[in-house]
Order: structure tokens, then C-alpha cells, then sequence
């Protein structure tokens, strides 16, 4: 079989989303083989790729920096020194033994130009004409081997510069790959990439991110109070939130699925921060102590507890690759004593308690089809979840933001929704009136899905107006993923 990339790496080397290369591969008939596909037909799909320029590391950090901020995280890109050095020694090794090859194939080249030059003065004038014929050949391509740039060698040479920065970690048995950048550990890495990997505290305390190394070199980042026995130890097993991946790893390692629920928690954390958007609305931000992380999944909701006694329970409005730092966004409720608490900012630097979490509103990860948002009040928070996460995942061939009523120019989460289509090629940002008629809507949703009706579609807003909407039109909305808020 050819070399091969993973569609993950290909999207990377041309420069486009993971989900984009996947409605080229569509559009297009490519073959792949078992999801990878090989660098001959990468180079058909983009013909123009910038194989001087750097494929994507400045786009990720824009998207990263516009779309989806990770200012929790740290800031660096690159590996530490002590990382970067094995990584440009593995590298070295690639080019050592690529080298070797080259001479070896040289060397092969000329020795049979040796042996033909010797059968070039042989009696017979058919064999000589062509042996002379064979020797011409060779000396041209010898010739073009030293002056034509090979697109197919300037491709593994920007490969091999993007595994300098960053590694790449495949998880057994799933399959899903993502990538590790800059100092991160590799269950920061997973989570960052959307991945609902095993964890507990996310300090090397409990051994609930153990995981087996099966290839590939890994370098531990600190010390942890979890105790891995020698054998464990001998068969390759790890602490995922303690290690990070000095070479392209494959890894075992348990991850939730769509259907599975994950566990019940309930952890005390800190009201850090309450953002009046407009009169009606807070963004209220939670942190989790540093030994405890929040998992959840996008779109699902917990209850909340002040130090009084009132409760409320809320969507998760924020992205569950930082189980830490916490988003919600609440509407104000006179009646609602938790709802007065954050619009008179008394909950600020309050302890509250989470319970959770709950629903079933989750995002189809594994779905490569075009996914279709739409919100209205405090809908915008399941699903300003989901967006965050279908963008880390970068699956889907497109994405599409319908939110009704919006916000306040130049809010946060009006700047929030505008940098997503700023930033990313394959995401639209519409907005409507908050008293639009729901037949209006549904007329944009229709607009939106068009004639493909592979179309992931997530609504999310007040229940009446949500059943209001799906009653509006004859188009069938059975399969549409919904969640009702009161």
C-alpha cells in the first residue's frame, strides 16, 4: 500500500478543516483506505497547496485566540526545551535514515548505469540502441531529481517540521485522533480536541486518566501522589494528566460515548466572576477547585446551589475541553431568588454547590454532516456549548448559527458569536428578530438545510416557542435534536 496520512494530518498539511478535506474526499470520489488517504491524491484535492508556507499553525492559533479561547491554558505553543530536543532528535533520525535511503537509491541508480554502459558495447545494434535508449532515460531523471522540487517531498518535509511542534495521539479503540501542541498534557490535549477521556481530579491524585502506552515516547510533566504498580509501570501505563508526548503516540484509553452517561458529581466551586450582558441577561462564570474538574458533556445541564438554601438548575453554556472554568447564562427571574442573587452580583465570590450532570442534548460527534444551531434566551447556552464543542472537534463539513434575538453590540457573547464566522471558513452567523414569527424561523432553518438532508439540526430556547416552531410547517423534524428551557 502507499503512504498514507490520516485524514486528521492531511487537513493539516492543506490547511483546511478536518471537515472541509472530508466534503472534498465527497464531492470528489476519492479513495481512501480504512480513513487515511494517500499524499498522491491530497495533492490532486488541493493542487495549490503553499508548500513553503506554514499550513496551519497561525490558523489554529487565530481560531484558537478569536473563536474559542483557551486563556486558562497556557499560552505557549511550543514544547519546552526538553521536549522540543527529543522531537528534533526523532527528527534527525527520519532524515537520517531518509538520506540513506536516497544515497542508497543513487547508488543503485549508478551502478546500473554502469552495468548498461558496459552491455552498451555489445555486438548486437538492437541491444545497444537499447541500452543507450535506458541510459538516457536514467541521466535525465538524474538530472530532474536535482533540479525539480518534488511536491511529494516538500509535503513529507512540512510533515515532518508539524511533528517538530506538535505530536500526534491516536486512541485505541476508538480510533479518534487528535493533537498535542505546545506544553499541554495529554489529557488537556484530549479534552481541548472534544474527547470525553476518563478522568477524575486532573492532578495525578486519583488514576482515573491511566492509560497504556502502545507505541511512541512520552516525558512526565510532575509528579503525581497516584502510585502505579511496577508491573503496570513495565506494560507501558501512564497518567495521562502527568505525561506529555514527545513522538506521535497510539494510546489505550476508556472514553464515554454519546450514549453513555457519565458519572454523578457534586463539587463545591466559586462564583468568580458575573457579566451583566444586557438587563435580562448575566454571564456568570464558576471555578472548580484545581484537584476537582466538572465532566460533562456539551448541552447538558447541572443544579446549582447557593450558600442559602435556593437552587436553580442551568445549561452548561461553556466547553467541556475545560471542566474547570465554568460558563452559565441566566435570565432574570424576579420571582427567582438564585436569579436575584446573580443579578444583584450577591452570589459573587460565593461557594455554590454543583449537582449533575444531566440531559441528553448532546452533539452527534462522530457525524461528518453539516451541523445547523438555532437559540433563542437562554437556549443560547446549551448551544453556544455545542458550537465550542463541534469546533474543537472540526468534523463537521459545515456549521451554521441561527440565534434569535442576539445581543447587545459588542457584548461578549455578541463578539463571541461574530468571531466564530470571522474566523472560521465553514461557519455562518445569522441573526433575527426576538419577535420574529416561528414560521419565520423555520423558513431560515429550511434555507439552511437546503437539499441536504444529512443535516445535523440542534434547537434550543423557551419551550412554547419551541413547540410552536416544530407545529409551524409541514417539513418533518422528527430527527432534529431539541431542548426545551423554562
Amino acid at each position: 500500500m502507499p503512504n498514507t496520512l490520516s485524514l486528521s494530518r492531511a487537513a493539516r498539511l492543506a490547511g483546511v478543516s478536518r471537515g472541509e478535506l472530508q466534503k472534498r474526499i465527497r464531492q470528489e470520489g476519492a479513495k481512501t483506505f480504512e480513513g487515511q488517504l494517500t499524499v498522491e491524491i491530497l495533492l490532486q484535492l488541493y493542487p495549490h497547496i503553499d508548500l513553503q508556507a506554514d499550513p496551519v499553525l497561525e490558523r489554529v492559533r487565530r481560531i484558537k485566540a478569536n473563536a474559542k479561547p483557551k486563556r486558562h491554558y497556557s499560552d505557549g505553543w511550543m514544547p519546552d526545551p526538553v521536549v522540543l530536543m527529543s522531537r528534533l532528535k526523532d527528527f534527525q533520525h527520519t532524515l537520517v535514515q531518509t538520506k540513506s535511503a536516497l544515497n542508497a537509491s543513487e547508488g543503485l541508480i549508478q551502478e546500473v548505469l554502469g552495468e548498461l554502459r558496459a552491455a552498451e558495447e555489445a555486438p548486437e545494434p538492437a541491444l545497444r540502441g537499447a541500452v543507450k535508449q535506458c541510459i538516457q532515460q536514467l541521466e535525465k531523471a538524474m538530472q530532474r531529481v536535482e533540479r525539480v522540487e518534488d511536491a511529494r517531498a516538500a509535503l513529507f518535509a512540512k510533515d515532518a517540521m508539524l511533528k517538530i511542534v506538535s505530536s500526534s495521539i491516536r486512541l485505541l479503540p476508538s480510533g479518534h485522533e487528535f493533537f498535542l501542541e505546545g506544553n499541554d498534557s495529554i489529557l488537556d490535549a484530549g479534552l481541548k480536541a472534544g474527547l470525553y477521556i476518563d478522568y477524575g481530579c486532573s492532578s495525578g491524585n486519583c488514576g482515573a486518566c491511566k492509560c497504556k502506552v502502545v507505541s511512541g515516547a512520552v516525558r512526565k510533566l510532575r509528579e503525581h501522589d497516584y502510585v502505579l504498580s511496577a508491573r503496570e509501570q513495565e506494560e507501558g501505563y501512564i497518567l495521562a494528566c502527568s505525561n506529555t508526548a514527545i513522538s506521535d503516540l497510539v494510546i489505550e484509553a476508556r472514553e464515554a460515548g454519546v450514549e453513555e452517561e457519565l458519572p454523578y458529581q457534586e463539587i463545591r466551586a466559586q462564583v468568580r466572576k458575573i457579566e451583566l450582558i444586557d438587563e435580562r441577561t448575566a454571564l456568570v462564570n464558576i471555578q472548580t477547585p484545581r484537584t476537582h474538574s466538572l465532566r460533562f458533556k456539551a448541552g447538558q445541564q447541572v443544579r446549582l446551589t447557593a450558600e442559602d438554601g435556593c437552587g436553580i438548575e442551568l445549561s452548561i453554556a461553556s466547553c467541556p475541553c475545560d471542566g474547570r472554568h465554568l460558563q452559565f447564562i441566566v435570565m432574570s427571574k424576579p420571582e427567582d431568588p438564585f436569579c436575584q442573587l446573580v443579578f444583584d452580583k450577591r452570589l459573587l465570590k460565593q461557594t455554590v454547590l454543583l449537582q449533575g450532570p444531566t440531559g441528553g442534548f448532546v452533539l452527534q460527534e462522530d457525524s461528518t454532516a453539516p451541523a445547523l444551531f438555532l437559540a433563542r434566551g437562554e437556549g443560547f447556552a446549551p448551544i453556544k456549548s455545542l458550537v465550542e464543542q463541534a469546533i474543537t472537534i472540526d468534523n463537521a463539513e459545515g456549521l451554521q448559527l441561527i440565534l434569535v434575538g442576539g445581543y447587545p453590540a459588542s457584548s461578549p457573547l455578541d463578539n463571541l458569536c461574530r468571531s466564530w464566522a470571522d474566523s472560521l471558513d465553514n461557519f455562518v452567523y445569522t441573526r433575527i428578530a426576538a419577535d420574529a414569527p416561528p414560521d419565520e424561523a423555520l423558513e431560515l432553518l429550511q434555507a439552511a438545510i437546503g437539499a441536504d438532508s444529512r443535516t445535523q439540526v440542534y434547537l434550543a430556547g423557551p419551550g412554547g416557542w419551541l413547540e410552536e416552531l416544530l407545529q409551524a410547517g409541514p417539513i418533518d423534524t422528527s430527527a432534529w435534536h431539541t431542548q426545551a428551557i423554562d
